[in-house]
């Protein structure tokens, strides 16, 4: 017996589905081949500039797990969550949440004096 092949349409939310029952795709034109290949060249170029090296890790493999879990609860790929944690690491972005937590209850921070700054 074949199995039904569900349509792209049956993952979508109510409001999703309101909007593509609201696109006329026979009113919709292709692109020119000349804007075509504007647009593809600007995003080759972008892209080109921001990610231009690749590397290859090891990893315990329950951290790995957890980065997996946790990507696919933010909706995104773990490689992504991965570069996110680097970039924000280099860039000194990165905070431990568990020592800001700490010096809050050992009072070095006014949690309510910065609110109202």
């Amino acid at each position: 017996m074949k199995t039904k092949v569900k349509s792209k349409s049956d993952k979508l939310d109510a409001h999703e589905q309101s909007i593509l029952n609201a696109l006329d795709f026979k009113k919709m034109k292709r692109p020119t081949s000349a804007r075509q290949k504007k647009v593809r060249d600007a995003a080759n170029s972008t892209l080109g500039d921001i990610k231009s090296a690749r590397a290859n890790i090891r990893m315990n493999k329950d951290d790995l797990e957890a980065i997996r879990l946790m990507a696919d609860e933010g909706g995104m790929p773990y490689q992504t969550l991965i570069n996110h944690i680097i970039h924000l690491y280099v860039t000194g972005q990165l905070i431990n949440t568990q020592e800001v937590k700490k010096l809050v209850q050992a009072g070095v921070f006014d949690l309510r004096k910065a609110s109202n700054d």
